[in-house]
């Protein structure tokens, strides 16, 4: 960890002073408090990202098994025709198992071996350089991975090989989230690694980044248009019903979070708009052709 805060240069007064003056230094401290054997170690990075990924999965596989017909959930699912099943949540469980037993467990490992502990900074980030530096995150993570999505589609044989994996669920759900080819898994888990480190980053922040940026890529996959989802506040932020579009349509609405890259490009697409489309168009825009995916494997 970078020596953010060059603290043994600072005054007992001038210390307590920045400590006294920064918004987050409580919740800092309080994070740290007998805990900075377990936040030190190579292994808390990993093992927390984890447990956002299964706390989403196990949550909304709860939800999509037993409380579907609940009126709240019910009206708030995007492909009502589309049911979650037991059998769905499987064959993409499977997946994520063998890719976190053959990648993710072993770079873990890797890095108990290889990586120092983290030497926890004593002052916490201020309020704008954290925000600030989230903002910049998102917004390169969002633009690069749109490209990389881009061509995953346009490329046939890049899609054939790689993200048709993704592309076996039309109708999305939490636990399909990591549905991925490990070619995919390496570079999403890589690029959301990374990012950070444009910036001599606060662990606290490098923290909050990966909880926000797995919240929006488990939230876009969830299959419910709630009334409080972000996209509704944001004209801007795509939601859930865009990329379930993405889902149904593969060659529609690219961009993972934000939309302007798909309103620019001409890919941003709704529901509605499908259903002012002609017969003709309805039945081609957006699809692969038959040829384009003969002998892919299609689950829903």
């Amino acid at each position: 960890m970078l020596d953010l805060y060059p603290v043994h240069n600072f005054t007992v007064e001038q210390l307590e002073y920045e400590k006294n003056t920064r918004v987050l230094q409580p919740v800092w401290d309080w994070i740290k408090n007998g805990n900075e054997h377990i936040l030190s170690s190579p292994l808390f990075p990993p093992f927390y990202a984890l447990s956002i990924d299964y706390t989403w999965v196990a949550v909304f596989t709860f939800i999509d098994l037993f409380l579907y017909d609940v009126p709240f959930f019910k009206n708030a699912k995007i492909q009502k025709d589309r049911v979650v099943t037991w059998d769905l949540m499987k064959k993409s469980l499977k997946l994520q198992g063998w890719n976190q037993l053959l990648w993710i467990y072993p770079m873990a490992l890797v890095q108990l071996i290889w990586v120092p502990d983290t030497e926890l900074p004593i002052l916490a980030p201020t309020v704008f350089e954290m925000v600030s530096q989230l903002a910049i995150f998102f917004l390169a993570f969002d633009f690069t991975y749109f490209w990389f999505h881009y061509f995953n589609h346009k490329i046939k044989w890049l899609y054939r090989w790689c993200h048709s994996v993704h592309h076996m669920y039309s109708s999305p759900f939490a636990a399909s989230a990591q549905h991925l080819h490990p070619f995919e898994l390496f570079f999403v888990a890589t690029f959301i690694t990374t990012v950070p480190w444009i910036f001599p980053t606060h662990c606290l922040t490098y923290w909050l980044w990966f909880f926000v940026a797995q919240s929006v890529s488990y939230e876009v996959h969830i299959g419910y248009d709630f009334p409080f989802a972000l996209h509704r506040i944001f004209w801007f932020y795509s939601g859930a019903p865009a990329h379930d579009m993405h889902h149904l349509r593969p060659l529609t609405c690219f961009q993972p979070w934000f939309n302007y890259l798909d309103r620019l490009m001409g890919y941003h697409i709704t529901y509605e708009d499908l259903k002012k489309m002609t017969e003709a168009k309805f039945k081609k825009f957006g699809l692969y052709s038959v040829e384009d995916e003969k002998g892919l494997i299609k689950i829903n």
